[in-house]
């Protein structure tokens, strides 16, 4: 995408697409590993994992405004990394590792979906896949307007059933006296291994992620780049109370915890609450899988220089039959995906950005507190312990 082409963005709707891509299965998933490491440990853990990727995104975003052609990260890590007599072998190489790594996780959401749909509306597999790919896939077709408009409105209902599902959670545990056993259990539990919080470290740093949104958002804000930085504060932000309120309210409900938080916690308040669990999950996912797979068919469409819907089913069909074939559950595929972007972004981004910062003078939005040595550390090791988190055994 250039300029002339991409569709100008409000601050909301930039924010939403930043929001929408990680608030899916991660999200979802968290409270189960905080019920196992505790309340405390998990603040500390959490908090940690919010400031280090705010502070990638930011980096990202002042690679993504200061370049200036509304490019995905593909095409940016080739004019500033695969440079030289093999750069484009390394280019078609980082294309094909990271289209695998965006499938599996983009399976993982069909996958997600497809449990929930069989937990709380008894739909059998593969139908629930079937029905939740035909939701999911078209609005990367529409183009980047449309998603922003779709993350608006998905994030904006989310909101109105979280509203109805922590009124009716409240009520139920004042007439039962108290909070539900996860909670006092999660109250008093400290890891039995170091494996725990570093994978609770791992999947809050893949709740947190947006790094192929946020080259969207840039483009769609590249009339006002200081608006950039709030929008992805922003929208990490969003994704940060979610996680709060998600888990504070599943371990109020629940007496056991499921992997995927909301099914448990719905079932807890009967019948008509899990439709609205269901729900609740399914747009947590759809915003996910709707960013995740934009950013993947641009950047096919950037690098194969194919037809937009061409490079959407390029994009968003393989999804569908990896989830169908069964590799894997939905915690193994959200772990796995989120490792594999871990290695990516920890090996290749920072280079990238030190070679993009010396051809500029000042930062065009990172704040210049920001612009230090230090920053980079803070992120290469950051991204590492992520990368351990998301294979570590928590069995």
């Amino acid at each position: 995408m250039n300029g002339a082409q991409t569709p100008r963005l409000s601050f909301f709707e930039a924010t939403s697409i930043i929001a929408g891509y990680g608030i899916g299965g991660g999200i979802l998933a968290l409270p189960w590993l905080i019920a196992r490491n505790g309340l405390l440990v998990s603040a500390l853990v959490i908090a940690t994992a919010y400031l280090a990727s705010l502070l990638l995104h930011l980096y990202i975003g002042e690679l993504a405004i200061g370049d200036g052609t509304g490019s995905q990260i593909v095409e940016l890590y080739k004019k500033y990394l695969f440079t030289g007599k093999f750069g484009a072998v390394f280019t078609w190489a980082f294309f094909i590792v990271m289209g695998v790594v965006f499938l599996a996780n983009l399976a993982a959401y069909v996958a997600g979906g497809d449990e929930a749909l069989a937990q709380g509306l008894g739909i059998p597999s593969p139908w629930g896949a079937i029905a939740f790919y035909v939701l999911a896939a078209a609005v990367a077709a529409l183009g980047l307007k449309a998603l922003g408009i779709a993350e608006k409105w998905a994030i904006g209902a989310m909101g109105v059933l979280f509203f109805v599902l922590t009124a009716a959670t409240v009520a139920a545990r004042i007439r039962a006296g108290g909070p539900a056993e996860a909670w006092s259990a999660a109250v008093s539990t400290t890891p039995d291994s170091a494996n725990l919080p570093m994978a609770l470290f791992g999947m809050a740093m893949f709740c947190f992620a947006a790094f192929f949104s946020v080259p969207q958002a840039a483009a769609g804000l590249s009339d006002r780049p200081k608006l950039l930085p709030k929008a992805v504060a922003a929208g990490l932000g969003v994704n940060a109370v979610l996680i709060l309120l998600v888990t504070t309210m599943s371990l109020i409900a629940s007496d056991s915890m499921t992997e995927i938080a909301t099914v448990g916690w719905a079932k807890t308040l009967g019948p008509w609450a899990e439709g609205a669990g269901t729900a609740f999950v399914l747009l947590a996912m759809l915003t996910s899988y709707w960013s995740i797979s934009f950013a993947l068919s641009t950047i096919v469409e950037e690098r194969l220089k194919t037809p937009r819907l061409l490079a959407w089913a390029i994009s968003t069909l393989p999804t569908l039959l990896i989830a169908l074939a069964g590799f894997g559950g939905f915690m193994d595929f959200m772990r796995t995906a989120g490792g594999g972007i871990a290695i990516l972004i920890a090996a290749l981004f920072l280079p990238a950005y030190y070679r993009y910062r010396r051809t500029v003078s000042v930062p065009a939005s990172l704040p210049r507190i920001l612009d230090r040595p230090w920053a980079g550390w803070v992120i290469g090791i950051a991204y590492a312990l992520m990368a351990v988190g998301s294979i570590v055994s928590i069995t």
